[in-house]
């Protein structure tokens, strides 16, 4: 068999077997949002249960930013933590969607949806 061939084969089976080992996680998209969200009731607990512990986003946050109840709406706003023209871009949302963040494990579709909708919807603090 001619060389150029079988470096085509080989090449083909290592991409073929890359491929059947790619899967891919439930992402929250804009499509399907709840709606009017609101800080206060539905974002901060959500923040407050996985981010705001000691050691983490707390008041003094050894890792910025403070995601307490009193401090998280400056905090972010302030901070270029979201981005109302492609809520999707938002630093939030891409730490809470790549799992990146909380460590404690990734944040469930339906908080992350809540999260996006909250900053599709201007990011109000309510």
């Amino acid at each position: 068999m001619n060389k150029k061939i079988k470096i085509l084969i080989v090449l083909l089976t290592i991409g073929l077997a890359t491929l059947n080992g790619c899967y891919y996680d439930e992402v929250a998209s804009i499509e399907g949002l709840p709606q009017n969200v609101s800080l206060k009731n539905d974002v901060q607990p959500i923040l407050t249960k996985n981010c705001a512990s000691s050691g983490c986003h707390d008041a003094g946050p050894a890792h910025a930013p403070s995601l307490v109840a009193e401090n998280t709406y400056s905090a972010l706003t302030e901070g270029g933590y979201l981005n109302l023209t492609e809520p999707g871009k938002s630093h939030l949302f891409l730490e809470i969607s790549s799992a990146s963040m909380p460590p404690s494990g990734e944040l469930g579709i339906n908080d992350q949806k809540i999260i996006l909708a909250w900053i599709t919807e201007g990011a109000q603090d309510n």
